[in-house]
């Protein structure tokens, strides 16, 4: 697989959604173990994926999580897979509990493919 990219459209308005729901995903990839927790660093946890979301009025406490996510390895490492599992469902009720507050929970978004 080449590292050629894919773009993903997604209307402004719909960008909080698709960032929420691919946080979950990542917590659910991790919490199965289908990921290493690892993954919240190369994920959401990297400034290129979140300072854009920044710019665009995102909340603070939302931005956190994204930001947070690249301590969740070393928490895992330092304070155990159950202080971790703790955090992890902090963030995942703090996540849902923003996409019930928003306006259209549901987004549109398509791919851009450069092919």
């Amino acid at each position: 697989m080449s590292d050629e990219t894919v773009s993903l459209e997604v209307a402004r308005k719909d960008v909080e959604a698709v960032a929420l729901c691919l946080a979950l995903g990542t917590i659910q990839a991790m919490r199965s173990g289908a990921w290493p927790t690892e993954a919240g660093i190369w994920t959401l946890g990297r400034p290129l994926f979140w300072a854009p979301l920044e710019r665009l009025g995102l909340p603070a406490q939302i931005l956190g999580i994204f930001q947070e996510a690249d301590e969740w390895e070393a928490t895992e490492r330092l304070l155990g897979r159950e202080h971790l599992e703790r955090m992890l469902t902090r963030v995942s009720e703090q996540i849902l509990s923003r996409l019930a507050e928003l306006e259209d929970p549901s987004f549109r978004a398509a791919w851009k493919d450069p092919a």
